[in-house]
């Protein structure tokens, strides 16, 4: 290794040099603030003659050689701060009118003498960046809105607008210093890897992905980190953007240890892979490139069959990729024709019932990475079954926060829960489903928007058809699956009357909307009807593993045992005993007890997100800031409280502050005798 300290433009002046900015490098990217901050630190020592120079930063280089004796500088760090410094000589040589020194500028940094074309302009950047530097240099051309175009751009508004002279500009720019660390290419303790990574943790901002290409690029000889680049990384770049490579290589990982990287460390993840496997650059990239086509597709099914888009879709209208890992696994059997198509539609009807009945059921999320992770390793391991029956015991046989909702939850919850405040994409989704299972027709999932039968706002009319409960109903019943269907023109329906709507729901093209009109009146009892007939649906659709059916739910419930909150109980005609928190007890011998002691609990928690919870739609019928919004209002530390609830609505009521604080497996309940 040697270092040191160099003026920039002496660095930059080295005869018969090039200076390579690697494959595996980003492409140049300042912003205009870093480009002005690097002009106003030259314009300073312009105005200011007692200022002898300013150091700009370090640069790392290998050096190399090419024909004709050259120096082939390849540059580890400091790209950013060199193209800049190209661009900036351009830009003066522009601005400067002495011929001689626009000649000089030209000859000395631009270009070299008496070499290969390939080695003709001295700053060689990534491919990308090139061809628009050599249009600047070569065409005078800088139309293109590339970082090189537009900062070239800048610094000629930045000069023109200055109180120095181009000249003296020039001048200054002569006096700016760098430190250098040249690195021995091959020697152990030199390795330009260990260094970019020491760079790195001092400032650089390298995505995941970033450094993980410079990892498997960097070591390798320039010819070998091209192909490699090319053949590979690109290729995987295309498949997916860059933007999401960080994510793929962290569900590659998964998929491959069945360990969930964490998200900031999946760099130093990779690495200890790539080395427990002792696999090679080029092993590792063809790996990666064959599974990045798979993700491709879970991004975009569009193209695959018609029948796997249909599940592939509804995961990616779920949003549910924590799914990703094993689906990798599943499409590469798939692909290896190791499995049917029969029998990977069974496997992605069997994880689409998981997912949408566990979020109908409001079942915490955050249990779903470790299931999937654990999923990937239970099927590579399991022998003597198929893929499929290991899939369906594995997640028929999950239990606590991880269960498969069977069919009875699945109806209490749509029957009585509000769904749409609480998931309306999901609510859409089934509803589309339910379409495009009775008449084959695919739903625009993003034209149709979701319609309130009773609406939203109750006007008199729709008061005195519901009658004395019409305010209980609209409140309990308003928002239930049953009372909503699709619709393209739900301006049009607004808070008309049943009748009216009806003439609506006639000629409309959603068979689920149009069989409206055979309903003679709209009211509570209506609603449950309708709403039992979307049960039979739903659960048609997306059924329950047989091999989960022999497990009981609900679970018989031992009196003195503790039950944590998201276990699927049956605590009507049950008396509680104490909830425990944070492994801290609390006495309670009513339901409503249990609930005002967690609610105090939350509060001396944090209060000020407690106080913020009216705030969310899928509280708002529980809580409020007025006592008027409530038959039984209660106040608890500042918040009104809805008292007048069941035992089963006031467990699941705290279920589900449980999970909006991401504390799910701190609280238990324990029934009395």
């Amino acid at each position: 290794m040697d270092a040191g300290t160099i003026k920039l433009l002496e660095f930059l002046y080295s005869p018969k040099s090039v200076f390579r900015i690697p494959v595996y490098q980003r492409r140049y990217e300042w912003t205009e603030a870093q480009v002005e901050q690097y002009f106003e630190d030259i314009e300073d020592i312009a105005l200011n003659e007692d200022m002898q120079g300013h150091f700009l930063g370090t640069v790392v280089f290998v050096k190399a050689s090419f024909p004709g004796m050259g120096s082939d500088y390849i540059i580890i760090d400091g790209q950013q701060r060199i193209t800049t410094t190209f661009l900036m000589l351009k830009a003066l040589q522009d601005a400067i009118e002495d011929e001689n020194t626009k000649e000089d500028i030209r000859e000395t940094y631009f270009e070299n003498r008496n070499v290969e074309e390939a080695y003709k302009y001295k700053l060689l950047s990534v491919e990308d960046d090139r061809k628009d530097f050599l249009e600047l240099i070569v065409h005078n051309v800088s139309t293109k809105t590339s970082k090189i175009h537009m900062n070239y751009k800048y610094l000629r508004t930045l000069i023109l607008h200055s109180s120095a002279s181009p000249m003296a500009l020039y001048e200054a720019l002569q006096k700016l210093k760098i430190v250098y660390i040249q690195l021995e290419q091959g020697k152990k303790d030199e390795n330009p890897q260990v260094i970019f990574e020491s760079l790195n943790s001092t400032g650089l901002s390298l995505t995941e992905s970033d450094l993980i290409r410079n990892f498997l690029l960097m070591n390798e000889e320039p010819e070998v980190q091209k192909n490699l680049y090319y053949h590979y990384w690109l290729r995987m770049e295309e498949l997916l953007t860059n933007a999401k490579i960080s994510d793929y290589i962290r569900d590659y990982l998964t998929m491959k240890t069945s360990t969930i990287p964490n998200k900031s460390k999946v760099y130093e993840s990779f690495k200890q892979y790539m080395f427990t496997e002792n696999l090679t650059s080029e092993i590792l990239l063809k790996d990666l490139l064959k599974f990045a086509r798979h993700y491709s597709i879970l991004l975009n099914p569009e193209g695959m069959d018609r029948d796997i888009q249909h599940y592939l879709t509804s995961v990616l209208q779920l949003k549910s990729t924590v799914t990703y890992p094993y689906l990798l696994r599943l499409l590469n059997l798939y692909e290896e024709q190791r499995i049917t198509k029969q029998q990977l539609m069974a496997i992605l009807q069997t994880l689409n019932a998981y997912l949408i009945r566990r979020l109908i059921v409001n079942f915490p999320t955050n249990a779903l990475n470790k299931v999937f992770s654990t999923l990937v390793k239970v099927t590579s391991e399991t022998e003597g079954k198929t893929e499929e029956q290991v899939v369906n015991s594995f997640l028929g046989s999950r239990t606590g926060t991880a269960l498969f909702p069977r069919d009875n939850k699945v109806r209490e919850s749509i029957l009585t829960n509000d769904i749409y405040n609480r998931n309306p994409r999901l609510t859409k989704m089934i509803l589309s489903q339910i379409e495009q299972n009775m008449h084959k027709e695919t739903v625009d999932f993003e034209e149709v928007t979701i319609e309130h039968i009773m609406p939203q706002t109750l006007t008199p009319g729709w008061r005195n058809t519901l009658g004395r409960s019409a305010a209980d109903d609209h409140k309990l019943y308003g928002d239930v699956l049953g009372n909503l269907t699709l619709t393209a023109y739900n301006s049009n329906l607004s808070n008309k009357l049943f009748e009216e709507k009806k003439e609506i729901y006639a000629v409309s093209n959603i068979k689920i909307t149009r069989d409206l009109r055979e309903y003679p009146s709209w009211d509570k009892t209506t609603i449950l009807a309708r709403g039992e007939e979307l049960v039979q649906q739903i659960l048609q659709l997306w059924p329950i593993p047989q091999e989960a059916q022999i497990l009981d739910e609900p679970q018989a419930i031992m009196s003195d045992n503790y039950y944590a909150v998201f276990e699927p109980l049956e605590v009507t005609g049950r008396k509680p005993k104490s909830i425990k928190i944070d492994e801290k007890e609390y006495p309670v011998d009513t339901w409503k007890k249990m609930l005002v002691t967690y609610l105090e609990w939350l509060a001396d928690y944090d209060l000020e997100r407690y106080l913020a919870l009216p705030k969310q739609k899928s509280f708002q019928k529980l809580l409020n800031y007025s006592k008027d919004a409530f038959r039984l209002p209660l106040e608890v530390t500042g918040i009104w409280v809805e008292t007048n609830l069941s035992a089963h609505a006031i467990y699941n009521f705290i279920s589900a502050l449980a999970e909006h604080y991401g504390k799910e497996e701190t609280v238990f309940v324990k029934m009395a005798n």
